[in-house]
């Protein structure tokens, strides 16, 4: 059985492995292994993983199936659009869920919700988040739940600048 529930912080050695995971299945065709690595060296190490799970105003949620991590979310205060959409938002940083769970098993819906779920219960007025321009399944997914596009922002992959969409959802 499928469950969801705040993540622990032991759990980071298997979160951060899921994340590596799930982010090469998803960019690695498009991406060098160089810029692969120096991501993963810079943004994906055991060390900012567990700073990022103790960071003040973040929350995180991983998704079991019986023991094992599929799937996990992640939400933090972020200022970067507030000049957009005000000073009460959230960002809805990272969504990733095990490739076995993508499609039927609700592993996203189930993570969505929480998601929103967090959000409005913190009242806050805005949900927002980067999705790459290149990841139209993501940015179909979102559409789905209500997001919209609004901007844009560099995501820097290696040496390489790329293009990631910002989309909101209103709450409340």
């Amino acid at each position: 059985m499928i469950r969801v529930r705040k993540a622990r912080i032991e759990e980071m050695p298997a979160v951060r492995e899921l994340a590596i995971e799930v982010y090469t299945d998803t960019f690695a065709e498009h991406n060098t292994e160089e810029n692969l690595q120096a991501f993963f060296n810079e943004t994906y190490t055991l060390e900012k993983f567990t700073s990022e799970f103790s960071e003040e105003g973040s929350v995180l949620y991983v998704a079991l199936d019986d023991l094992k991590i599929i799937g996990f979310l992640r939400l933090r205060i972020s200022h970067e659009v507030e000049d957009q959409l005000g000073k009460n938002t959230i960002e809805l940083q990272r969504l990733y869920i095990h490739r076995d769970y993508h499609g039927s098993s609700g592993v996203s819906r189930m993570l969505m919700e929480e998601a929103l779920a967090y959000a409005e219960a913190n009242k806050f007025d805005w949900i927002w988040l980067g999705v790459w321009e290149r990841n139209f399944k993501a940015q179909k997914f979102y559409s789905k739940w209500d997001f919209e596009r609004f901007g844009e922002h560099v995501f820097q992959m290696g040496d390489d600048p790329q293009i990631d969409w910002l989309m909101k959802r209103k709450l409340g």
